[in-house]
């Protein structure tokens, strides 16, 4: 076997993606950054035809390119929570509206192999949009938050 650890990978995201589906999410896997972003700009994007966005704090959301793509974007209201200029006030204001866009994209600390979500949230607005708020998320994981079983995780470390 020539790349044996991204095999294990390979197969490990897959039935997670298959966990993730049964518990009606809509799963897409990208092998890089670049493609993660081609994603969500070529297919997720167009197919839900969202007139407002908005996202929560995510290092992956910004690696991707997507905030630099989207923040300007002139085809939808943007609500950019990571702006700056805005004072403590506006930003949690601004978080609260977020709430309520057609997409909100974020990040999860982590994905278990039977499908579910973990997050900590220090402000609450990431739980919140994924639990209660907008009618559509996107999440944006890395590779290393899908949380393996402890025997697995060994195995991973060895191969």
């Amino acid at each position: 076997m020539k790349n044996p650890i991204d095999n294990f990978w390979k197969l490990k995201l897959e039935a997670v993606k298959e966990s993730l589906e049964s518990n009606n999410f809509e799963v897409f896997i990208a092998d890089t950054a670049a493609h993660a972003s081609k994603i969500v700009l070529e297919n997720i994007i167009p197919a839900l035809n969202i007139k407002s966005i908005s996202w929560g704090g995510s290092v992956t959301f910004v690696g991707t390119g997507l905030y630099d793509t989207l923040k300007d974007n002139k085809d939808f209201k943007v609500l950019d929570t990571y702006d700056k200029s805005l004072s403590n006030d506006e930003k949690t204001k601004l978080r609260r509206k977020a709430l309520l866009t057609d997409l909100f994209i974020t990040g999860t600390n982590a994905i278990t192999q039977d499908g579910c979500l973990v997050n900590l949230d220090m402000i609450g607005n990431r739980v919140g949009a994924l639990t209660f708020g907008v009618d559509c998320r996107g999440l944006i994981p890395r590779i290393c938050q899908v949380i393996l079983p402890a025997q697995d995780r060994g195995r991973a470390r060895q191969l």
